[in-house]
Order: structure tokens, then sequence, then C-alpha cells
């Protein structure tokens, strides 16, 4: 175990009243930390380019073919875009249709969901900067939006993109989107997500506080430090690490009963306090600030009750963490069908500083995808 001092109730911002901050453990001389995050994020409630892609409805969870499956994997092919879409394509989106007007482009979309789509001071259309065309998408945590942040949600809808969509079911999806902090930039309560329900179960299931039961949501999150920007993954699973001393902090009863009423009554096997475990690579690395930069994640579901899934992220396409081991699911019918384009930032964890970013050229693919 890592040492580190006892820390109280509190973490990055979010409110002490509901948080508490530990190290738990060290997974391939990783740390696993569990962090109070009370809300928000993956806890708070363009054309497709291949509109088939891989698809692994019912799968077994072994891994794909193609690319990658455990460790290492294949390189990204490259030499692709919006116009010539790789065939392992599900999504490319590069903000230009619409004129620049976010609400034409939204319609048009494969976007279906989303936080702050109907208020400009939270996200909005920009042309300047870009880092390709004339346009990317600017989450501006305006003062007057009250200094929150926002999310584009693709859904893999087996059909048309719509909401309470059907959804194709995947094993693996990776997700890579160019990036662009404010040179002032400071913070995020969360940060960008792939995820998944069962393909009849289009609402997202926020889980925080709660133990997942492995049949009814799984995901994972890219988060960063305050100010540092140094990153890591923050994930739920049927067997993380959970505060069963918070007491002193919340009201463990109420947490309890909100968890059941979604569906999640698993205070019978502990008390809950169930915050993400964070995941980290043994050399921090911090996310450029003032810059493009291209950011690309991968999650890759677990075999039904075995430790082999797997998660990965890259900056310029170096990787820079990987855990394997990861046990996410218990029945087959979980799988994953989403991604979040996603600057989750409430009013109290601001402290009335706009944190804006840009983000540009979204892919979804069942494999590597690349910088080019």
């Amino acid at each position: 175990m890592i040492p580190v001092a006892a820390g109280g109730p509190g973490g990055r911002g979010v409110e002490v009243s509901m948080c508490k901050r530990m190290i738990v453990g060290a997974t391939l001389g990783a740390a696993v930390i569990l962090l109070g995050a009370c809300g928000g994020g993956d806890e708070s409630s363009s054309s497709a380019a291949g509109a088939g892609g891989t698809d692994n409805t019912g799968g077994s969870g072994a891994a794909p073919t193609g690319g990658e499956a455990g460790s290492g994997g294949a390189s990204p092919a490259g030499g692709h875009d919006c116009n010539d879409p790789d065939p392992n394509w599900l999504l490319c989106e590069d903000f230009e249709q619409g004129g620049g007007d976010f609400d034409t482009w939204l319609a048009a979309s494969d976007f279906v969901d989303g936080d702050g789509t109907d208020d400009r001071g939270r996200i909005d259309l920009a042309n300047d900067p870009v880092h390709g065309g004339d346009h990317s998408v600017f989450m501006p945590a305006a003062a007057a939006s009250g200094y929150e942040g926002a999310s584009l949600d693709w859904r893999a809808c087996d059909g048309p993109q719509e909401t309470n969509c059907a959804q194709r079911s995947y094993e693996r999806l990776y997700f890579r989107v160019w990036v662009r902090f404010a040179d002032d930039h400071r913070y995020v309560h969360h940060f960008l997500n792939i995820g998944g329900s069962q393909p009849d179960d289009f609402w997202y299931h926020g889980t925080a506080g709660c133990l997942p039961d492995g049949e009814l949501a799984m995901g994972t999150t890219v988060d960063f430090e305050e100010n540092t920007h140094e990153s890591y993954f923050y994930t739920y699973s049927p067997d993380m690490r959970c505060d069963t001393n918070c007491g002193d902090y919340a009201d463990v009863a109420s947490i309890c009963q909100e968890c059941a009423d979604k569906g999640l009554p698993t205070c019978d096997q502990q008390p809950q306090c169930c915050w993400g475990n964070e995941y980290g690579p043994d050399t921090p690395h911090a996310f450029p600030v003032g810059e493009w930069f291209c950011f690309e994640m991968m999650m890759q579901a677990n075999t039904p009750g075995e430790h082999d899934g797997i998660m990965a992220y890259w900056v310029n396409d170096v990787e820079i963490h990987r855990e394997t081991n990861m046990l996410w699911r218990t029945v087959p019918e979980l799988s994953l069908n989403r991604i979040r384009v996603q600057h989750y930032i409430t009013t109290s964890d601001a402290d009335d500083h706009s944190n804006r970013v840009w983000f540009d050229d979204v892919v979804v693919s069942t494999d590597r995808i690349g910088c080019e």
C-alpha cells in the first residue's frame, strides 16, 4: 500500500459533507485511490461513419478480432477523416455542419443527448481556436451560466440516432478527440468517458455512492487533478474499494435508499459510500494546457464475472496508462454503447472561474484510431 496522510472530508472541490479521499491499495504498480466524488460526470444523471461497425451483441466477452487483445495492440492505420472514414469507425464528427450555428449542427449530428445543450454559455461552436476545418465545439463555462460545464453524448443506436433508441452492443470501444484547454484552465470534476448499458436500456444511470452490481451499467472516465492536470482513470466496479466508515460525513442510510431506488440494493452486501476508484500511471502525466493535443482512450469489457477487462489511454499517440484485470460486468447483456465528450463542472466546484475547453475531430471506433 502506498502511504498517504489521513484525509478528512473533502476532495477536488466537491462538497465536503459527502466526500472523502484515501489511498486504498495498489494494482499493477499503479495507485488505486478511493475518491469522494459527490455527483455529476459519470455519476449524474455528424453522420455516423460506419453504420454497422463490429457488432458483438450478446458476445461472450472474449477479445474482439483485430487491433489489440490484451496488452500491446496494433498501431493505428491513420490517413482517414470524416470524408474518408476507416471501416471500423462508428462516429466521425468534425463540427463542420451547420455553418457555425450550434442548434443547426446538433440537429444534424449523431449526438443524441447531453448536458447544457440548451445554453450557449455552456456549449457552443467556435471558429477560433480549431484543430482542423473552420469550427470546434467550445465549452465556455460562462459566468452568466454559473461557470458550469457541459457534455455531448453519443449512443450506438440500432437504427436512427435518436433519444431512447435501442442500442448496438460492443465488447470494445475506442474514443479519440482533440482537446485544448484555455491558458488559465484549472479544474474539471469529470472528463472524457466510455460506458455502456444493456441494449434496451437507453437512459443514463447515476451511480454515485453505490456499489455496482455488474448488470445495470458500466464505464470508465479519464479525469485529471486540479491545476496540475495530472491524469488518471476513475471507475466503478462490483469489486471496488468503498469507504465503509463514512458515517462521520454522510447519511449512509440515505445513500443506501438512493442506491436501492436506482436498482442497486447493495447495502445488504456492505455499507455504501462507494466513490469511484482512481488508477493512475506510476509516473504522473499532465495534459498540456494552452495547446491542442490528441487524446484517445479504450475500454474492453471483461468476460462476465472474470477479471480480464482492459482500459488504456494515449496522448499524442503515446500510451500513458493501461489497466488489465478489470471486472465491470457479471452478465453478457451488459456491454459498451456510448461515449461522452464531457467537461463536467458545477457552480459550487468552479470557484467563480471559467474553465474553458475546446474539442475537435471526434472519432469512435472498434479499433485503434490514432491522431492522423
